[in-house]
């Protein structure tokens, strides 16, 4: 039995899923306003799912005790202030809390002009 699907009804449920993942996702830059976008650095508040993170446990800047009940924060902060979160948390007035960084895979950071003049290179050193 060959049951064949009518192709508005399949439109309607990929309309309806995409929809409720779009609502699980709601996360909000709330340092510079609206929603989590490349390039727009920030506090992150997590509506429902939780957004991507670079690393899975909690980064704290100092030394001090901080209870387990206490939630992390959601920040997004340019690549090179991961690496060296010492010298950067007083910034984003995070120094004594826990930090969870959001990773956006649309970054410039990530995938900006560096990128271009990497390939670039690696073109001119292929023809030589």
């Amino acid at each position: 039995m060959n049951a064949r699907v009518p192709p508005g009804l399949f439109a309607a449920a990929v309309l309806v899923a995409t929809a409720a993942q779009a609502q699980d996702r709601d996360w909000r830059n709330v340092t510079q306003g609206g929603a989590l976008r490349p390039g727009i650095y920030g506090r992150i508040v997590a509506r429902g799912e939780p957004p991507p993170v670079i690393y899975r446990q909690p980064v704290l800047a100092s030394g001090t005790v901080v209870p387990a009940s206490t939630k992390p924060v959601y920040l997004y902060v340019p690549p090179g202030q991961v690496r060296k979160w010492k010298q950067h948390c007083a910034r984003w007035s995070a120094c004594d809390q826990p930090v969870l960084f959001v990773r956006v895979d649309d970054s410039p950071s990530r995938w900006g002009q560096w990128r271009q003049l990497r390939e670039s290179q690696w073109a001119v050193r292929a023809r030589d």
